[in-house]
């Protein structure tokens, strides 16, 4: 069962292992919202991104055994890297799935960790069920990207993180998250809310990838096509029936945004802030470029997921 308790305990669980990530203030964005803007930036985390809090923390609940065994995940790609870095620390063997599409830096960066990659499927959706049928034939866990109990409380440490660094008196904050599978948001709703009733939790999806966004509109779960995306770590046809009742739960808004205003959030975070972020953690930021998130001076968290983008791909997004 998900729960507040068990997002303190994956942190207790954690805070050896990972790194707390700063809570930084962002003045050019705030120009834009009309509201102080703070961004959380999982892009500094080990890996890269924020993925290794629910990996490392679904893999710490396995018994020294069944971890000797070992784990078989499905990825587009920063979720494969928490997972190969968490079975690393445990001396635990790790079998990744990436579609054949996955980023050439995040596969690079698999070999280097020593898991079993396996680049099949089309993509992430693909890649999923045949990971999953290879852990079921070998008898293995599957370490689900965002799906798990244990998973989505890793996640949720960030929320409990944020709301210590903050300089908010307590007040109500508006924290916007990017979305995928749902984990991440799920996650930190919990968290945000169980201290804060009154914040608002924002979803955000490209364009070019809205199966959470089609979802929600329709109540229930619907194939949605991909189109090309720079947040390809956020793309999927299908999202998991849970994951949906989840973010019905806590999900005050979703928003999408156009792959034009992505790429101009990376590229303002690395020419003002000097940051580089990947597609996938700049569509917060993305939003805010388009005015879609209500401001009354809220203070507003963007939770900025990871910074795994290879070299090509982010210079083409920033050069003018």
């Amino acid at each position: 069962m998900l729960t507040f308790t068990g997002i303190e305990n994956a942190r207790r669980n954690l805070q050896p292992h990972i790194y707390p990530t700063p809570l930084l203030r962002c003045t050019w964005l705030e120009e834009k919202a009309g509201a102080p803007i703070y961004c959380k930036l999982e892009n500094l985390q080990r890996t890269g991104s924020f993925k290794i809090r629910g990996a490392m923390n679904r893999l710490m609940q396995l018994d020294s055994n069944t971890r000797a065994k070992g784990v078989v995940t499905a990825s587009a790609g920063n979720h494969g890297l928490g997972v190969a870095q968490a079975a690393k620390l445990f001396g635990c063997p790790a079998t990744v799935f990436v579609p054949v599409d996955a980023s050439l830096l995040k596969v690079s960066k698999l070999r280097q960790l020593g898991v079993v990659l396996r680049q099949e499927g089309r993509d992430y959706d693909e890649a999923e069920v045949l990971a999953q049928a290879y852990a079921d034939a070998k008898g293995l866990p599957f370490i689900h990207g965002f799906a798990q109990t244990e998973v989505i409380a890793g996640q949720g440490t960030i929320g409990l993180e944020l709301l210590e660094e903050i300089s908010n008196s307590g007040g109500p904050l508006c924290v916007v998250i990017p979305v995928g599978g749902g984990g991440l948001l799920t996650g930190i709703a919990i968290a945000i809310k169980t201290k804060s009733p009154q914040s608002k939790i924002i979803g955000v999806q490209s364009e070019a990838s809205p199966a959470m966004a089609r979802a929600l509109a329709a109540g229930k779960v619907v194939e949605t096509p991909i189109e090309e995306t720079i947040a390809n770590g956020l793309a999927g046809r299908f999202v998991a029936e849970n994951m949906l009742k989840f973010m019905q739960q806590f999900c005050d808004e979703m928003m999408l945004v156009k792959e034009s205003s992505i790429r101009l959030a990376m590229r303002e975070f690395y020419f003002r802030q000097g940051w580089r972020v990947e597609g996938s953690a700049a569509v917060g930021a993305a939003a805010i470029l388009e005015d879609k998130v209500p401001s009354g001076g809220t203070p507003i968290v963007l939770i900025i997921s990871g910074g795994n983008v290879a070299e090509e791909i982010f210079n083409r997004s920033i050069a003018f």
